[in-house]
């Protein structure tokens, strides 16, 4: 197992969106915001303005791990290709030819809090710069066990997301059940 580190096995980009003033922007564009990253690789609501330039570095790519650049508490990854944007406070990290982007995903999900949290050192809010992330210390495992551990992660989360799901339906059937019930008995 290789011990490199980030900037030997992924590219790494700060974003900070421009404000379009004085530029006119066709259309609307949509955004990943901070509020858009949702536990388990889960992606929420996405913003949908015409106040910022979508410049093309900023533009998410399959494959792509975005991650919150304040209070990171884990990683989000692009499995699909999606015509969006990555709005301020936010990373992408794209990983290079030689690596699993899926292991690496998955390596920085489990790794990145505790990462962040070392660097901290008695900050209120914790967060990281660029040159302390690409100083992060990555295991590289074989292309095999990147494989397999990439699968696993993903299958995992999306488990995971499933799990999330039924619970929200099972509250609603709970409280139409309730409802019903509680119906019935006024009128008796």
């Amino acid at each position: 197992m290789a011990k490199l580190l980030l900037k030997d096995v992924a590219d790494v980009k700060l974003c900070i969106a421009v404000s379009s003033k004085g530029k006119a922007i066709e259309k609307a564009v949509k955004w990943i915001t901070l509020a858009s990253l949702l536990p388990f690789n889960g992606m929420g609501e996405l913003m949908l303005s015409s106040e910022y330039c979508p410049e093309e570095d900023l533009r998410v790519k399959n494959h792509d791990i975005i991650m919150r650049r304040i209070a990171p508490t884990g990683i989000n990854y692009i499995v699909n290709d999606m015509d969006a944007y990555v709005y301020n406070n936010l990373v992408i990290i794209s990983a290079k030819e030689n690596v699993n982007s899926d292991y690496l995903a998955a390596y920085l999900d489990v790794n990145i809090e505790n990462y962040v949290k070392c660097l901290a050192s008695g900050a209120a809010v914790p967060s990281i710069g660029r040159k302390d992330l690409l100083s992060m210390e990555i295991f590289l495992p074989d292309v095999k066990t990147q494989n397999v551990i990439g699968a696993y992660w993903l299958t995992y989360n999306a488990k995971k997301r499933l799990e999330n799901k039924l619970s929200q339906l099972e509250q609603i059937k709970n409280r139409e059940i309730f409802n019903i019930v509680l119906k019935k008995t006024r009128r008796v």
